[in-house]
């Protein structure tokens, strides 16, 4: 019989599993290899830990590995209800959290240097104050991302009698991004069904029409889901709706989708060096970000951006497969 222990969280009210217990010590020399092994060998893990009766469809995990770049101090491979994404912006600041705050990482890092599939995330996790050293609190957790690029802005596409315009853009995976108002949907929970339906016709109609695959890595490519944009309900910038790849209407506002965005944004000339951005998810919870800096890598402009979020525990499992 096979126990696996994982401590639990919620980022922005997004469900997230870290395995600390019972995981595979999974091999490679660079974090595409990882990622391709736990594709081949741990879908019997994913099934278990994500999917019902233990999980559920907006649930996230996270597994730490060994680091494969020499000052990294951890690798981290994400895993969700219908896949293996390959970064997962929510898996990040939960993992930091959670593991400093248990102890599963030892010490009061100013910085952790995390690999991942599509490179090294920078992460600062902010401290309560006066917290003694033994009883860690973890208030927030700030991430710079990797390059994030528009792919192909204003694409249009046909959906149903609608030609709807979309901006595809890379924030750590691709999403097609749309106005709600542009596809009839708006973006709040009552909707979920209409969402998901309009996110698998946006993903069909995008990837019949152009060829979605990183610059400078091919094997970065294919769309991981839909950004349905809107006007925010509360103190925020926008609020949006991101239907993940396998239908699964994300519960918080996501964080490579809000560097995603951030990437629109700047190259509309809508946000300025270091302008705060508040990005509203479905349930009107929130993430923070803001562009660092701008480059050009091969011929694409990008940026470098930060996103900001905290996570919180709620429970502590072992679970059993017999």
């Amino acid at each position: 019989m096979r126990r696996i222990k994982t401590i639990d969280g919620e980022v922005a009210g997004e469900a997230v599993r870290l395995i600390v217990g019972g995981g595979p010590s999974v091999p490679g020399r660079t974090m595409a290899e990882k990622l391709s092994w736990l594709r081949k060998n741990g879908e019997a893990l994913r099934q278990l830990l994500m999917l019902e009766p233990r999980g559920h469809r907006g649930m996230h995990g996270a597994l730490l590995t060994e680091p494969v770049s020499p000052n990294a101090h951890a690798g981290l491979l994400s895993m969700h209800a219908a896949g293996f994404p390959l970064l997962s912006g929510e898996g990040i600041i939960a993992a930091v959290t959670l593991a400093l705050e248990n102890g599963v990482i030892q010490g009061d890092f100013e910085e952790l240097l995390i690999d991942t599939p599509p490179g090294l995330i920078r992460s600062r996790p902010r401290y309560e104050p006066g917290a003694e050293a033994s009883a860690i609190r973890v208030s927030s957790v700030a991430l710079t991302g990797i390059p994030s690029f528009v792919h192909s802005p204003g694409l249009t596409v046909q959906i149903g009698t609608r030609r709807v315009a979309v901006d595809i853009a890379f924030g750590g995976e691709f999403y097609a991004i749309a106005d709600s108002e542009a596809i009839g949907v708006p973006v709040d929970m009552s909707h979920e069904a209409a969402l998901i339906r309009m996110g698998r016709e946006i993903k069909e109609a995008v990837e019949a029409a152009v060829h979605v695959r990183h610059p400078t890595d091919s094997g970065v490519k294919g769309l991981h889901g839909a950004i349905f944009t809107g006007v925010s309900r509360a103190a925020a910038d926008l609020r949006s709706a991101t239907v993940l790849q396998g239908e699964v209407l994300r519960r918080s506002p996501g964080a490579t989708g809000t560097a995603a965005l951030l990437a629109v944004l700047d190259a509309m000339g809508l946000i300025a060096d270091g302008q705060p951005f508040t990005h509203e998810g479905i349930l009107g919870t929130v993430l923070y970000g803001n562009v660092l800096s701008r480059q050009t890598v091969g011929d694409v402009q990008t940026i470098t951006p930060l996103i900001e979020g905290s996570a919180t525990a709620t429970g502590f499992h072992e679970f059993v497969n017999r």
